[in-house]
């Protein structure tokens, strides 16, 4: 490997694994608290089933392997990152090493998380049906493809018009509007998530049963309610997991002793749609630290060792120039 690529790789490792460890840390603290609101709802839907079976890890090893998998992201990517700043080091006007991984960091942030996560927005565990998880992967990881592209495109018109002498707002606009116009092609064409967000309901043998001790205007009432706006939770005590056909009561005062399922968005303190808003923006704005973070280091990392070079280069010429040459004899 060449010298300096190998320079390069190793600067970006270990500020990859710096940029983890902020991820990391990220994840622990504050993602993981609206993935707990989350597993509240799912275990909200066991209510009335007999325990299940226990989860193959505990929380404590989903946390630690959370922050090993994020460590472990970091790296990778600031290897990658390295790699692309030495091959367009000659391509990326800047001042020093800080500029060009801050504007490749920013590049790859958009291209790899900001696009895709604005079209396939990130959803704590337990939301989505497990079965869509192939297609969604596979829909991810080809816009994720397309978003480079895009950005590549963007940036190589950016060039261009720059070369050409465009410059101020004729520039952002032509480069802008043209890099505007591609992302809504992009998103309007890209199929959309095959995974609507549901609130999780209670479809177990319900716990609840309507007591014979209610008032008859009360469940007159309520059925009535449940006739008109399609309510469900009333079930069939034949059938628990069934809705009741509601047209088939005639008596209110019948449904004594009627089982009832539980809306699991009354059960957990905690609003579903904050929850899931909540934890998009925390998993956006955990990658963009460890994007962040991986391009100060490397920045930092690489900065000071060219200072070094030039520092020792300087101390070798004044060296030279005051050695006294030795006359031949």
């Amino acid at each position: 490997m060449n010298k300096r690529i190998k320079w390069f790789v190793l600067r970006g490792l270990a500020a990859g694994a710096v940029g983890g460890l902020a991820a990391a840390l990220f994840l622990r603290f504050v993602t993981e608290t609206q993935i707990g609101y989350a597993l509240q709802f799912e275990e909200a839907t066991g209510i009335g089933l007999p325990p299940g079976d226990p989860a193959e890890f505990s929380r404590s090893t989903q946390h630690w392997g959370g922050m090993a998998a994020a460590l472990i992201y970091g790296t990778l990517l600031g290897i990658v990152l390295s790699i692309v700043v030495a091959a367009l080091h000659h391509r990326i006007p800047a001042r020093n090493e800080f500029q060009r991984a801050w504007k490749v960091s920013a590049a790859a942030f958009v291209a790899l998380v900001l696009i895709p996560g604005l079209k396939y927005p990130p959803n704590p565990t337990t939301v989505g049906d497990p079965d869509t998880i192939a297609e969604r992967s596979t829909q991810f990881m080809l816009l994720m493809l397309v978003s480079v592209l895009v950005v590549i495109a963007a940036w190589w018109l950016w060039s261009w018009l720059t070369d050409q002498g465009w410059d101020g707002a004729a520039r952002f606009f032509v480069g802008g509007g043209a890099a505007a116009l591609m992302l809504v092609v992009l998103f309007v064409a890209w199929p959309a998530s095959p995974d609507p967000i549901n609130p999780p309901d209670n479809e177990a043998a319900p716990a609840l049963q309507i007591s014979n001790d209610a008032s008859p205007e009360v469940v007159a009432a309520w059925l009535a309610t449940a006739r008109a706006t399609g309510d469900t939770s009333i079930r069939n005590s034949a059938n628990p997991d069934e809705p009741l056909d509601l047209t088939t009561v005639t008596d209110a005062t019948a449904l004594a002793g009627t089982p009832v399922a539980l809306n699991t968005t009354e059960l957990v303190p905690h609003a579903y749609t904050t929850v899931i808003w909540h934890f998009r923006l925390q998993a956006l704005a955990g990658l963009a630290i460890m994007w962040a973070v991986m391009a100060a280091t490397f920045g930092l990392l690489a900065d000071l060792h060219e200072l070094a070079a030039w520092r020792a280069t300087r101390r070798a010429r004044a060296l030279s120039a005051t050695t006294v040459p030795t006359s031949l004899t």
